[in-house]
């Protein structure tokens, strides 16, 4: 994929090399203003997830707007260290069992997590530091935890139990207090419980009150999921892309392939569009079906806007964002932690 080039502020959006990715600034802002509202009736610290943006300007904008923010999460020992200058409170969230990458963590002041048993048992004798513990809340969860019983017998010192929801619903609306009635003695190895995962802005005042932190994923960036989730969140985030060919009557081919936009988690969307229905990607392309009408009303070199299947692996593959207030570029933010993968 040919790599955009940086404009000038104040060139009109649509001028912009194709493909880009654009940040809406209006948008991601009215998104975090709504989280902002909604956390303040609530005693919940809040903890950014920046593997979802990999951006140390989006991560500035979230701390400004939210100013009790607790400190950010992370995926492993390289963003740790890109966004250190920015917190020093941060939980590695992927598992880390070298020796190297533990020694690391421990100069960075930053808290690896763990989820089983047999982790637990590999660090034992390689990591002395404090340990965050990570619970998968899913529909079969039954509240015992063997993970717990076992530390009871160890010497870890642990920061918080991480409750990772696969999808948040009113059934787990009390899952902190059950899973403290099933483990009363939870509350010797620790009190900071934490909630995770896929969890709507209007599930948040609806979260246990024994929670005391809630990681943020996504906001103020969106893609197709998040969006399906809270319908009262604004679009910010989209891939601007050039009509290249039109070879049928309800075709249309794009500049913009699987080197632009991942599709692990399932196809774009085309915005604003209404017929329009993605059929492939290629390595540099999209095929777009479409009815007559709308196919009539594109010319080549028009400019077609893309919503994201899923936010963090796209970031991972600009460079930069062009971020974008009444239609005109304002600033751009490097993606700062794209590639840090170790």
């Amino acid at each position: 994929m040919e790599r955009p080039i940086k404009k000038d502020p104040g060139t009109l959006y649509t001028k912009l090399d194709t493909p880009s990715l654009i940040l809406d600034l209006d948008a991601a802002s009215n998104n975090l203003s709504l989280i902002s509202n909604k956390l303040n009736s609530l005693k919940l610290k809040v903890r950014w997830n920046v593997n979802s943006h990999l951006t140390k300007d989006i991560l500035s904008l979230q701390m400004k707007a939210v100013p009790d923010t607790k400190g950010i999460s992370v995926a492993n020992t390289s963003q740790a260290s890109i966004f250190s200058s920015l917190s020093d409170d941060i939980i590695v969230n992927n598992v880390v069992l070298s020796e190297s990458k533990l020694s690391s963590i421990s100069e960075l002041n930053a808290s690896p997590t763990y989820s089983s048993i047999l982790q637990l048992n590999k660090i034992k004798t390689l990591y002395s530091g404090a340990i965050y513990i990570k619970i998968k809340i899913d529909p079969g969860y039954d509240f015992n935890s063997d993970i717990i019983n076992y530390l009871l017998n160890e010497n870890h010192l642990i920061k918080g139990i991480i409750f990772d929801f696969i999808k948040y619903d009113e059934s787990k609306s009390h899952v902190v207090q059950k899973f403290l009635n099933n483990n009363p003695t939870i509350v010797t190895i620790t009190d900071n419980f934490i909630a995770s995962g896929n969890i709507s802005i209007s599930e948040y005042e609806k979260l246990d009150p024994n929670f005391t932190e809630i990681i943020i994923d996504k906001f103020p960036l969106t893609d197709i999921d998040c969006i399906a989730s809270n319908p009262e969140i604004n679009e910010s985030v989209k891939v601007l892309t050039t009509v290249l060919s039109k070879p049928d009557s309800d075709r249309i081919i794009l500049d913009t392939g699987q080197k632009a936009i991942n599709i692990d988690y399932g196809f774009p969307k085309v915005k604003n569009i209404q017929s329009a229905t993605i059929n492939s990607l290629s390595a540099e392309h999209t095929n777009v079906g479409l009815n007559e009408k709308d196919q009539s009303a594109l010319s080549i070199g028009d400019k077609v806007e893309l919503i994201p299947s899923d936010i963090s692996s796209i970031m991972n593959q600009f460079n930069f964002l062009s971020v974008v207030k009444d239609d005109k570029l304002i600033s751009t933010y490097e993606i700062t932690a794209r590639g840090a993968y170790k």
